[in-house]
């Protein structure tokens, strides 16, 4: 089963960047937003302004874990990890789950050891495509 999902992961999946517990891995997962089922804003707005309220499903590759205050980079966008778990299949860890929340910094470019970037994006620029 695992082999399958990471096939999945990938051929389909996009690059991101994972900083848990103090080191920095690339992996490959979906990011998506998530819609709220009311039809509502995606914010609130307050006496000091509109608050941010959208939040992101990852479903990453088991090679890489996430768990709760890791952050994780994609597209120039940093977030951090409000939820995780592992997900498995018999007593085999096939994928992660976690839920994101955007950070106000955006992930910032260094260059990893292959020469690329590391904010997950795979062009050498924040946010480029």
């Amino acid at each position: 089963m695992r082999e399958l999902v990471e096939q999945a992961f990938a051929r389909y999946a996009m690059e991101v960047t994972v900083e848990h517990r103090g080191e920095k891995k690339r992996a490959k997962a979906f990011v998506q937003s998530v819609r709220r089922e009311n039809g509502s804003e995606p914010f609130t707005v307050t006496p000091m302004g509109a608050v941010e309220q959208r939040v992101w499903r990852y479903l990453g590759a088991a090679g890489v874990p996430v768990e709760m205050g890791d952050r994780v980079c994609c597209d120039g966008m940093r977030y951090i990890v409000r939820n995780a778990m592992p997900v498995y299949a018999g007593s085999e860890i096939v994928y992660y789950w976690a839920m994101l929340h955007p950070e106000e910094e955006m992930c910032t470019r260094h260059k990893g050891e292959n020469g690329d970037d590391d904010d997950g994006n795979g062009t050498g620029e924040i946010g480029g495509g």
